[in-house]
């Protein structure tokens, strides 16, 4: 049951992650590839996984 439950949040996760990332860059495409240089974009987009790995993980129960 707990790998299933992991699975589920991994799932949940990537679409959420995928959601942001593809509404972000319709919206600001030329905005974050004009001002913002290479690393620093990846870096946010590590650190906004990061963010939404630890909260659904949360919300299954998955960590303390």
């Amino acid at each position: 049951m707990d790998k299933a439950r992991r699975f589920l949040a991994s799932l949940v996760t990537t679409l959420i992650f995928g959601f942001i990332l593809y509404k972000v860059l319709e919206r600001l495409f030329v905005v974050v590839w004009v001002q913002m240089p290479w690393w620093g974009l990846l870096l946010l987009l590590v650190v906004l996984f990061l963010l939404i790995d630890y909260m659904v993980s949360r919300l299954f129960g998955l960590r303390d």
